[in-house]
């Protein structure tokens, strides 16, 4: 009965396997997290495609996508790679995400986002197993996943240049000490995992679909493989990635649990990150005080803005208010209904991306789930609207509530974790609840606790009776999210953004001062869970209702990237990141210029914003604000007593 599952399983199993393992020994290597390894994939697997549409023979498909992929690969390893070598590993990771979104951008810009079909050879053949079959691409990727691990392992382990890559990994200026050509290997470790990555995109558009932002952000449940393997063991990652496939292939063959299925590999890697953490806790327990400084080379670069006096903030909150009314007169003049929707999620999204900026600029917290958040404010913003005859004020209120709730449960785990381990939390909490909007859908006015409807009409969330029409409804929105703003704006200068600013410098310090470390980080985890969920009701309202599709765990990892570029220090990098979202995109389509683009110009500002302007755009206008702000005159210099001297002999 189960065996058809198991096969599946396995068969799902060997893809984790393959790229976790792939990007575990680029990790042993050069301690990046090769957020671009599924991106590399997904365009050696196109190429390959591509010419075998043209008319070339498969087997040269075969070899030159992988070799194109190492190149690319090793290009990125040699040019980019050294100019973040010495930063935090996050900053790395984040790195090559700008990387993926270039990748992304051109894969989608040239062959459009439409799936396809790969075929590779071993898809002509297989084995009856029972009431199951095996087809040759399903053994072939379990021996690959194996083979590769040997092939690593050996490499490691048993090579010089193995050696040379672990030293590396370790300690990058030792190993420079000891006569260890770093850039040359650091090279060939990029090139290898290109190959490799190449070769893994091959099979896993045969298993899975050719389509480039699935193959992309597969690396995301692939992870799953290298935290149970704690990205240094091979062998486990191995062994890791075929459990979680077994686990969810197994998942299928029960009706009651087959929808959520995929929360697997997103469960396994939350739960492992976390008992990991409690097992280095308490090997810590008992030397010394267990306090982490927040700040970090993530963060080192760069501060945000002092509070500031209360007639700065209300310069700020005044100038803010004066470009609203300006906005809510202007934008409904001159613009249709499309922009005008446009605008209006423009300012839906900047919420948000302040919630962001709160937690990286502040604390230096990575939440990669706020669009995970977004869905759950719109969840339950729907769900109550349909149920119940609330008025609309009162079921956004309810909605930011219920998500600043989940926002808690979130920052949780921030108590003990930071960098990358918090940042693959929330990420992974992200696929957990993309999957969970997948299986369950968001509510259309039917019953039950789910609210679907079967068979019947769809219901829109219905907008309050002020704001019907779509001009009432930006005024209304725009409103409401420089009230969210001023809300983020007044907390940063008073206690708790004091208390912010202290735990970011130092924990040690911030607790010897008598700050509780626990409960202000859980207070900036609520107001941006707050804040978003708002955002969420205002979405939900602005279009009627939601779609699934809209609330993937890769959309946090955008809308991140886009946070970066615009600014997480400020107000302003907020905006910027709203506009840039939502109404850049628009632009391009209007002028007849494929949208999809716009994701190479993000991956572009991603990796510009993290190698040099780590302010971003929004605090390079700060800066430039500063400049032209006039300057406050000093009060006239007091003149400096002469000193009293006395004559040689005088008394």
């Amino acid at each position: 009965m189960l065996l058809p599952f198991v096969i599946s399983g396995l068969a799902l199993g060997s893809v984790y396997a393959l790229s976790g393992v792939g990007i575990v020994v680029l990790f042993r290597a050069t301690g990046v997290l090769n957020l671009a390894y599924g991106a590399i994939g997904a365009l050696s697997a196109l190429v390959a495609w591509q010419l075998i549409e043209d008319g070339q023979s498969p087997g040269l498909a075969y070899a030159v996508a992988p070799a194109l992929a190492a190149v690319l690969s090793g290009l990125y390893g040699r040019l980019l790679s050294p100019l973040v070598a010495r930063r935090d590993p996050l900053v790395k990771a984040v790195c090559t995400l700008g990387f993926a979104l270039v990748l992304l951008g051109f894969c989608f810009w040239y062959w459009s986002d439409d799936p396809r079909t790969l075929s590779l050879p071993t898809d002509e053949f297989g084995w009856d197993v029972g009431s199951a079959r095996v087809t040759g691409t399903q053994a072939f990727a379990f021996l690959l996943a194996v083979g590769l691990t040997v092939a690593a392992a050996i490499l490691l382990r048993r090579s010089r240049m193995g050696t040379q890559m672990r030293a590396l990994a370790g300690d990058r200026e030792i190993s420079a000490l000891l006569g260890v050509r770093i850039l040359r290997v650091e090279t060939v470790a990029w090139v290898v995992s290109g190959a490799v990555a190449g070769i893994t995109g091959l099979v896993l558009a045969d298993l899975t679909r050719l389509e480039a932002g699935t193959l992309t952000f597969l690396v995301i449940a692939s992870l799953a493989a290298g935290v149970v393997g704690r990205f240094r063991s091979i062998g486990v990652t191995l062994a890791g990635g075929l459990a979680v496939g077994l686990l969810e292939g197994i998942g299928g063959a029960f009706t009651t649990v087959a929808p959520y299925r995929a929360v697997a590999p997103f469960a396994v890697a939350v739960l492992v990150i976390l008992w990991l953490q409690r097992r280095s806790a308490r090997a810590r327990r008992g030397s010394t005080v267990e306090i982490r400084s927040a700040e970090s080379a993530a963060t080192a670069t760069a501060h945000p803005q002092p509070p500031g006096d209360w007639r700065r903030v209300l310069w700020v909150a005044l100038a803010l208010l004066a470009g609203t009314a300006v906005l809510a007169v202007v934008v409904p003049m001159v613009a249709d209904g499309y922009w005008v929707r446009v605008i209006t999620s423009a300012a839906i999204f900047a919420v948000p991306s302040a919630g962001i900026g709160l937690l990286y600029g502040r604390l230096g917290l990575v939440s990669l789930g706020q669009v995970a958040l977004l869905g759950v404010g719109g969840w339950v913003a729907l769900r109550l609207s349909f149920a119940t005859e609330l008025p609309f004020p009162l079921v956004v209120l309810l909605a930011g509530a219920a998500t600043c709730l989940v926002g808690i449960v979130y920052g949780l785990p921030a108590l003990r974790l930071s960098g990358i381990d918090l940042a693959l939390v929330t990420l992974m909490a992200g696929g957990a609840f993309q999957v969970a909007f997948n299986a369950a859908g968001f509510p259309d006015g039917g019953g039950g606790f789910l609210g679907r409807v079967a068979g019947e009409v769809q219901r829109s969330m219905p907008r309050p009776s002020f704001a019907a029409s779509d001009s009432a409804y930006f005024r209304l929105t725009i409103v409401c999210a420089v009230l969210a703003l001023i809300l983020v704006l007044v907390h940063q200068r008073r206690r708790a953004g004091r208390a912010w600013a202290a735990i970011r410098e130092s924990e040690a310090g911030a607790l010897a001062t008598g700050i509780a470390i626990t409960r202000y980080k859980l207070w900036a985890f609520a107001l941006a869970a707050f804040i978003t969920g708002v955002a969420g009701a205002f979405l939900a309202a602005n279009s009627g209702r939601l779609d699934p599709i809209a609330f993937r765990a890769s959309d946090s990892v955008l809308l991140f990237a886009v946070v970066l570029i615009g600014g997480a220090y400020g107000l302003t990098g907020a905006i910027v990141a709203g506009v840039m979202g939502q109404i850049l995109p628009a632009v391009l389509d209007s002028v007849g210029i494929n949208g999809n683009l716009i994701l190479v110009v993000f991956g572009i500002g991603l990796m510009h914003a993290l190698i040099t302007a780590p302010r971003g755009i929004g605090g390079q206008l700060e800066g430039l604000a500063a400049l032209l702000r006039p300057k406050r005159r000093d009060p006239d210099p007091v003149p400096e007593a002469e000193p009293e001297t006395e004559a040689v002999g005088a008394k």
